[in-house]
């Protein structure tokens, strides 16, 4: 046995090992919320036509608020069917009938404004009959999009037939008495086809829930199971509810509902109300082994929502015996579930999350001393993930929709985390054909957004070296770049000639055309004239990187003369000099010097939070950004711990679109405020939120590429008052994988270079100290 000061440095030197990850070994990876972290990327699963794939969304020529339509189709059956299933919903409601007589409709809910979203299931055996049958649907529609879309299913052993809504369908704006019978004779014009079954304005706020074999995602995205974490209601009501502990076990559970005692409709229906430990993004599964009845699902991100305001509202789910019930794609956490209707008990063997992501390994990584910093990097790269679905969207449950500004941000963590290239080309072309073709407004309709496309494309280039790509969109880059100039004033300054949304940020002064937001997007501006011309050059089109260079100058300088106090930071007045964006932006563009940069940091960066002013984690990564270009990483770092460090303290396993550590605790989500509103809706996963996890790589671990597809690299180590940190930052070429640990007054540093990276450190007593490909190990002045 070893002497015990032997077995003492022992125990030291394996403990320091495994701290501070001194082999070139895999990195050790913290536990992620990811249910797909640390997993081979599963290919995405297989798709085949769901039911009735040619049906469409069906409705008269001009669709109007406060507007009835009336819709039928006659069609013929050989024999009665053995089972006829009716599929049908609409936007926003309707009435069905089979050969004159009503099966079902759809009416408003309280709280919920997407009762589209919901396919009714209807048996309508017995309405069929042999011969010549109609089928009448009257649509009502409430405001904005309209239509009605349904599927008639008439099965007779393996024989299926099927009549879908479609152009062969006749159409009235309102009809007289009796249109529904099937004596009625109608010369009515054809019905207008809206869209197809899962397009349209149907898609991206989630899709259709309960048509037959239809996925509510798109091809590229996987699927797995995800358990219930943790049970936190039981509510028998005036039933019963047996096994509810069971459920956290996937595949194996035994839940038995009973219906209540009594007269139907007058008592309370059994329920429960679970949570799956994180955000995540799918549809809770119900399978159900006996008995049937009907679901009442809630979702919510948080419990509050889910018990109060659910986003989504209230889905009405059919339960059948040997059937899966799935409720609605969206993002949630917590899920209540009421179970109605039921005739006679009801056995149910699983309830989960039908996870649905996209396949996409982890690639970079970090970890460091302190454990709140490494919990965040791992929670914004979870929140990016989460946002990768149909395309790269600001939120899984609101808006699901692509925005470039958000996406500059999501994008480097994407790329830090992932460097992923399929979608960040897919989300960025879309971006880009939004604006037409020849270019008709702003991306987005957005001045600022359309600074970010430039700068997020070259972004994206930098870390991938995809010169392919963005030759692709040489044509694009140049008309987006001219379109600025009716933007401008006559002294070269940005002034909003078109009247777009300036929007900046939900804060005031920076969401409209102000002096604010103005100046911020001029800033903006000029960036985007600068990687712009970078672009060009890169692609061999010098000529047009010159002109744009030099607008870039006339911009910088324009910027210097008109947009600069007398205190030498950049707002009009002084009492707006605690205004950070703006700020922020001056810095982040480049147009600030360096003296610039310091005076910024003295009169606005360094009040660790204005006192009356309000922003967005968005918004506040270029304030960190700016902290970085200042030299000023030990006091960012303080600030994120602030700020997104006081989110995870509450519980976020995402980062939230909208925070301020000052806001209420208690029922947090009421509190929390962003596009121009407060409460629920606002995401508690939004990817403009999740900039931390990019910064942490670019400024602690110093990681940056200084040509396209990290040809070249700089490597600027900084503790930043951190003990140890170490990571993986994912290039073309494999990663490269450094770790710094404080020794003394110094730090040592060990760094892997791959093949095909030139990389150089920088530090203090050291200038480009170039390394060899493979491992290097360096003493590093503090």
């Amino acid at each position: 046995m070893p002497h015990r000061r032997l077995r003492f440095a022992l125990t030291c030197f394996l403990l320091a090992t495994a701290t501070c990850g001194t082999s070139f070994g895999a990195v050790f990876r913290p536990s992620s919320l990811d249910p797909t972290f640390g997993k081979a990327a599963k290919p995405p699963m297989a798709s085949t036509p769901p039911e009735g794939a040619k049906a469409s969304w069906i409705w008269t020529a001009v669709a109007k608020d406060s507007q009835k339509v009336a819709l039928r189709k006659s069609f013929d059956v050989k024999a009665a069917p053995e089972r006829a299933l009716l599929y049908v919903t609409a936007d926003n409601y309707f009435t069905a009938y089979v050969n004159g007589q009503r099966v079902g409709g759809s009416e408003p809910k309280s709280g919920d404004d997407l009762v589209w979203r919901q396919v009714q299931r209807l048996d309508v055996t017995r309405a069929v009959k042999t011969g010549a049958n109609t089928l009448a649907i009257e649509g009502r529609n409430d405001g904005g999009a309209a239509g009605v879309i349904a599927l008639l299913s008439l099965r007779t052993g393996k024989s299926v037939e099927e009549v879908v809504t479609d152009s062969t369908w006749i159409a009235s704006e309102g009809a007289p008495e009796g249109w529904e019978q099937p004596s009625f004779a109608a010369a009515w014009g054809p019905a207008t086809e809206e869209a197809p079954l899962g397009g349209g304005a149907w898609t991206a706020s989630g899709g259709l829930v309960g048509w037959p074999g239809l996925q509510p995602f798109a091809s590229h995205l996987s699927r797995t199971p995800v358990a219930i974490r943790q049970v936190l209601q039981v509510d028998p009501g005036d039933g019963t509810i047996r096994g509810a502990a069971s459920l956290t076990r996937m595949g194996r559970a035994s839940l038995v509902v009973a219906p209540p005692t009594g007269p139907v409709g007058s008592n309370r229906p059994p329920g429960l109300v679970v949570d799956f430990g994180r955000e995540i993004t799918g549809r809770v599964q119900v399978d159900v082994e006996q008995g049937g009845g009907t679901l009442l699902l809630s979702y919510g991100e948080s419990l509050g929502e889910a018990l109060e305001k659910p986003y989504n509202g209230v889905q009405r789910i059919p339960l059948s015996a040997g059937e899966s019930a799935l409720g609605q794609n969206s993002a949630y956490r917590y899920a209540k579930l009421v179970f109605t209707d039921l005739a006679q008990p009801m056995r149910i063997r699983s309830i989960h999350c039908d996870h649905i992501y996209y396949p996409v390994t982890y690639r970079g990584s970090f970890d460091c001393s302190d454990p709140l910093l490494t919990q965040l990097w791992y929670t914004g790269a979870y929140t990016a993930h989460l946002c990768m679905q149909d395309d790269i969207w600001d939120a899984p449950k609101r808006d699901r929709w692509r925005w470039m500004g958000d996406l500059q941000v999501e994008g480097l963590v994407i790329s830090n985390a992932f460097l992923d290239r399929h979608l960040m080309e897919l989300t960025m072309d879309h971006l880009r054909a939004d604006c037409g073709k020849p270019i008709k407004s702003h991306v987005n309709g957005i001045p600022g957004y359309s600074c970010a496309w430039v700068v997020g494309l070259s972004d994206y280039y930098m870390h991938t070296g995809a010169l392919d790509y963005i030759k692709r969109h040489h044509d694009d880059l140049i008309e987006l770049l001219d379109y600025f100039q009716g933007e401008l004033d006559d002294r070269g300054v940005f002034a909003n000639k078109r009247r777009q949304w300036t929007f900046v940020d939900w804060s005031q002064d920076f969401n409209g055309t102000t002096p604010a937001a103005n100046r911020a997007t001029h800033f903006f501006m000029t960036l985007m004239l600068k990687r712009g011309a970078w672009l060009l050059r890169e692609m061999g089109d010098v000529p047009a990187a010159a002109r744009y260079d030099a607008w870039a100058k006339r911009s910088e300088e324009a910027a210097q003369k008109y947009l600069l106090d007398p205190g030498t930071t950049f707002a009009a007045v002084p009492w707006a000099r605690d205004r950070w964006q703006d700020n922020s932006m001056a810095v982040y563009s480049g147009i600030a010097t360096l003296s610039q940069r310091q005076q910024i940091w003295q009169d606005v960066l360094s009040r660790m939070y204005p006192e009356k002013l309000f922003m967005t984690p968005y918004y506040l990564f270029y304030s960190i950004s700016a902290m970085g270009m200042a030299d000023r990483v030990p006091e960012a770092l303080r600030f994120i711990r602030y700020f997104w460090g006081d989110m995870l303290k509450q519980g976020a396993t995402t980062t939230w679109e909208g925070y301020d550590p000052r806001w209420p605790k208690e029922h947090f989500h009421r509190s929390l405020q962003a596009d121009n509103g407060m409460g629920y809706f606002v995401s508690l996963c939004h990817g403009w939120s999740a900039g931390p996890t990019a910064w942490l790589t670019q400024y602690v671990l110093g990681v940056k590429p200084t040509s396209p597809g990290f040809r070249t690299v700089e490597i600027r180590p900084n503790l930043a008052g951190l003990k140890w940190a170490k990571g993986d930052v994912p290039t073309p070429h494999g990663a490269i994988h450094v770790v710094y640990r404080r020794a003394g007054m110094g730090v040592k540093a060990e760094i892997q270079v791959p093949p095909g990276v030139k990389a150089t450190v920088v530090s203090a007593g050291y200038r480009d100290k170039p390394l060899k490909v493979g491992r290097n190990y360096l003493n590093l002045p503090g």
